[in-house]
């Protein structure tokens, strides 16, 4: 039986920095090249890329193709004996001579030989040990690498410079030679063209900033893309798990989406030491308001890792669920699918509370009623509220144009030099600020335009209860409990929970307007009951928008309802009507 002799390997290393090059003929022509030399020399063909990776910073030898490749030679996965082709020296470093030149001998170290396909030139340790003459010759080629790439950045600061005026002074502008565009922009036009939306993906992000804004994760932003493919196809770069580039969406590209300032048109890039941060530099997908809001949905939509990664409860996260026994934090765990609200201060052993819990169905399910009735007493009021809440809106205002003011300040100090690290942290700091004041200038805005029109008071009620359903009060995974989530943000600020000693549970939902919706285990005689009352701040009379809300459900749930129906009454008949779970007197009670 015959053996096949050990084949050597030549390993075609091609790079390019520039999508110019991709482009052009560079790839075609170090491949074609590399191919020919390996059938001459009897070798095994292999190739191994850097797309778009600068070599002037040595940073390919650190990260990516190369870096892996000589990783894997350390380990022993790829031969020593192997040939690493390159169409050029200044294809492995364009840095400084030292620098190169110490990649250069390490590489040779190795055991690797090194083929130089511009003039078919073979280094090897042994010869240039031998022959200084070709260590001398490599540090050459290096110098001279180095000072074409020192030329051309020197060119490109200038270009990069008379662009960023140009901008400055209103004229449009395509900045190709430092940083990139996003996926969502075309840049193929001329440096004195403006960046425009690109003409196939544009509309995908369009999309998927609605859905952001609707309370939606990017793992479910990326599914609904990925279903709707044809409409939607994925940019050449997004690749999902066990796809090829350009196949599939990407969670990682849409979580790096939504934080991207760009969004709201801005350019920020860093040349020759110098920042510039480009406002109106590309078109808007959103506007600074939206942007903030998007912010705030992801931080307050954080879901616990590892096992209950999936799990969506309604309250746990967002600052509102309070323990009334220490006054510290709750959280919540799952088993089997069911849900339990936890001290999370009694847990951790922190407070003098000891560990307790409550059913989730329980407190979810009450829940429900307080956000009914929470939302519906924000849509009444709003629509009632008398007096103008511009002076507030105006005076958010004035805050947010100093804070505008001083971010314009910090960014043409950073612009000039100085103390980078400082300004920088400084400009995060007003950034914040910022986003707080336009999410404050939102919520004003939106009761001011509520303030003295009832005309679409029904469908906004009706919007929040049809969410309600069976499907979602059972499933704790379901992905609307989102929406859920954004709704106890807006009505109730604080949620409480409490365990008496003879094991009753009481949850007191407090509102915007300081009134409380509480319900209570009691006793009656034997048996294990409930009660569900109402307090209000400062002894006002409740009453009258409790009978409002009673009418509006009437009107919202259809003629089942009569008019004359006190609230309770009208809350019972609704949760009849959506199939919500019934309350048992025996779950305000603690097993333990």
């Amino acid at each position: 039986m015959s053996t096949q002799p050990h084949k050597p390997r030549l390993i075609s290393y091609i790079r390019w920095s520039s999508q110019r090059q991709a482009s052009g003929t560079t790839i075609e022509r170090q491949t074609e090249a590399a191919r020919l030399y390996a059938v001459e020399n009897n070798l095994e063909y292999h190739e191994i890329r850097d797309e778009g990776v600068s070599a002037f910073k040595g940073k390919n030898s650190k990260k990516g193709g190369l870096a892996d490749f000589i990783a894997d030679v350390k380990r022993g996965v790829i031969p020593s004996d192997s040939w690493l082709y390159v169409e050029n020296l200044d294809r492995l470093s364009r840095a400084d001579v030292t620098t190169a030149n110490e990649l250069f001998l390490r590489l040779l170290r190795l055991g690797l030989t090194i083929v130089t396909g511009m003039d078919g030139k073979k280094f090897t340790l042994e010869s240039v040990n031998q022959n200084p003459t070709d260590l001398m010759l490599s540090i050459l080629l290096f110098m001279r690498a180095n000072e074409e790439s020192s030329t051309k950045q020197k060119r490109v600061f200038g270009n990069v410079a008379a662009l960023v005026e140009r901008h400055n002074q209103g004229q449009p502008v395509n900045i190709k030679s430092a940083g990139s565009s996003p996926w969502w922009i075309d840049h193929t036009g001329s440096q004195y063209e403006a960046v425009k939306p690109h003409p196939i993906h544009w509309s995908a992000a369009k999309k998927a900033i609605e859905l952001l804004l609707q309370g939606w994760g990017c793992y479910r932003v990326a599914a609904y893309l990925n279903e709707h493919s044809d409409i939607f196809p994925p940019p050449k770069g997004n690749k999902g798990k066990g796809l090829k580039r350009g196949q599939s969406w990407a969670v990682a590209n849409l979580k790096k989406m939504r934080v991207n300032r760009a969004l709201i048109g801005e350019k920020v890039l860093t040349v020759n030491g110098q920042t510039y941060r480009l406002d109106g530099y590309f078109p808007l997908l959103c506007t600074e308001t939206e942007f903030a809001r998007i912010q705030e949905i992801t931080e307050s939509n954080k879901i616990p890792q590892g096992d209950q990664k999936r799990v969506i409860t309604m309250l746990s996260g967002l600052g509102v669920l309070r323990c009334g026994n220490c006054g510290g934090s709750m959280s919540f765990f799952s088993h089997a699918g069911r849900l339990r609200y936890v001290c999370e201060t009694g847990k951790n052993q922190t407070s003098a509370c000891r560990v307790w819990s409550i059913q989730g169905r329980l407190v979810e399910a009450l829940t429900v009623r307080a956000i009914i009735y929470g939302h519906t007493a924000k849509v009444l009021s709003g629509g009632a509220e008398v007096e103008s809440l511009e002076p507030m809106i105006e005076d958010r205002k004035a805050a947010l144009a100093s804070v505008q003011e001083k971010v314009t300040n910090i960014t043409m100090a950073i612009t000039m030099g100085g103390n980078i690290a400082s300004l920088v942290e400084t400009l995060t700091s007003l950034e914040a600020e910022k986003s707080r004041l336009l999410i404050e200038i939102d919520k004003l805005q939106q009761r001011e335009t509520l303030r003295g029109s009832d005309s679409d008071i029904d469908e906004r009620i009706k919007q929040v209860i049809g969410l309600f359903t069976p499907e979602l009060m059972e499933d704790i995974t379901h992905p609307d409990r989102i929406q859920i989530r954004e709704i106890v943000r807006s009505v109730l600020p604080v949620v409480t929970l409490s365990k008496r000693v003879d094991k009753a549970l009481k949850i007191d939902f407090k509102f915007p307007d300081n009134s409380h919706l509480v319900y209570e285990g009691q006793m009656n005689g034997k048996e294990k009951a409930f009660c569900q009352y109402r307090k209000s701040p400062d002894d006002q009379a409740v009453d009258d928008i409790y009978s409002k809300i009673g009418m509006v459900f009437s009107q919202v749930m259809g003629e089942s309802m009569a008019v004359t129906d006190p609230y309770h009454a009208a809350q019972l008949r609704m949760v009849a009507a959506l199939g919500l779970p019934e309350l048992n007197g025996k779950d305000f009670f603690g097993k333990r």
